[in-house]
């Protein structure tokens, strides 16, 4: 392992579980829209191994987990937290609920999944409300919700988030390799995916609690265009935070001139365990992007997420003290992480 490239590193968006399928027993061929169709049966494995693995190999100190597709009812996340504590924290998204209600013991609710949401935060087990906006089992992933209808909905969730004074997620992007790009995985059932500038509503209704724009609009593929409307969003509003660890260098650029953003709220996240190859352009912008392919296939090695974003960042002429801040220092300062640190006044920070 080289030298490390920050005082404390952490990723604050990881996924530790790696996704089955089990196209053999299935008796279906891999492929994407297989792939997009199943994400909702998918068994989740605890992969923290190979995620250890990364971790020492980049210099990478903890890591925030994330549920998602797999995670069934969050149980296999809190056993790796109990056991891990120095290395990981996890948000929480109502997966125990929302597996209960799939499995037809519950009927889904605003209430009791808001229920659910602060009784897990009450155990102290969680730092933050993610990776998105928590929802109930979504029946059509291409039928969009009335915005008045879920805004009230998402209301209620801040309303939790502001409780246990917890960050809370917003999901924005999407790979366009996807069952053929058609459902994003919801990104269009539930319009805040799809549409970021959506979150102008909450963060203006909600400014003392803090909104993670996961992905930072870059979740796959090469456009800019939703990274564009997420800058849009964090100029208006101090409490709103971006992803940045799927951003090629050149992406980086406006958020840190302007001074509305700044390096203070940009957060070094990846999405490790994605399955997110690293597409090549020669001579093209980006040169690299993450993206699946589905000339390829469904990729079964694990794609090297922490190496490429590094090598991005590794480009930027930023001074080691903003550096540090971006890799870790914001994120200890937003999840409330200073008993994970050795030391105390490790980040940028000034007397007034």
């Amino acid at each position: 392992m080289g030298i490390p490239k920050g005082r404390f590193i952490i990723d604050t968006h990881v996924h530790h579980l790696r996704l089955a399928l089990k196209w053999k027993e299935r008796g279906a061929t891999p492929d994407f829209v297989g792939l997009g169709q199943g994400m909702r049966v998918l068994e989740g494995y605890d992969n923290s191994p190979r995620l250890f693995y990364d971790m020492e190999r980049y210099g990478v100190d903890l890591c925030v987990l994330h549920p998602g597709p797999g995670a069934g009812d969050g149980s296999l996340t809190e056993e790796v937290i109990k056991k891990y504590p120095d290395k990981f924290v996890a948000t929480y998204d109502g997966s125990a609920y929302v597996q209960k209600c799939k499995n037809g013991e519950v009927e889904w609710t605003i209430e009791g999944l808001c229920q659910d949401l602060d009784e897990k935060l009450s155990t102290g087990l969680y730092v933050g409300i993610g990776e998105g906006m928590p929802t109930g089992p979504v029946e059509d992933l291409n039928k969009p919700m009335d915005w008045g209808e879920r805004f009230e909905q998402i209301c209620h969730i801040m309303e939790v988030a502001k409780k246990h004074k917890v960050t809370i997620g917003w999901h924005t992007g999407g790979a366009s390799g996807y069952s053929g790009g058609k459902s994003q995985l919801g990104s269009r059932s539930l319009g805040e995916r799809g549409n970021p500038l959506l979150a102008h509503d909450v963060a203006a209704a909600y400014p003392d609690v803090p909104l993670i724009m996961a992905h930072g609009g870059v979740d796959g593929w090469w456009s800019d265009r939703t990274w564009e409307l997420c800058l849009e969003v964090a100029a208006a509003h101090p409490n709103v935070y971006l992803e940045t660890g799927q951003w090629w260098t050149e992406l980086y650029e406006k958020p840190l001139r302007d001074p509305n953003i700044g390096i203070e709220r940009l957060l070094w996240g990846t999405d490790w365990g994605a399955a997110h190859p690293v597409q090549w352009w020669p001579g093209a912008y980006p040169t690299t992007y993450f993206d699946q392919n589905r000339k390829e296939g469904v990729p079964a090695h694990q794609p090297d997420i922490f190496g490429q974003s590094l090598r991005w960042i590794d480009k930027l002429d930023i001074t080691q003290d903003d550096l540090n801040l971006l890799l870790g220092g914001n994120a200890v300062r937003l999840f409330k992480l200073e008993n994970k640190v050795a030391h105390t006044r490790f980040f940028k920070q000034f007397l007034k």
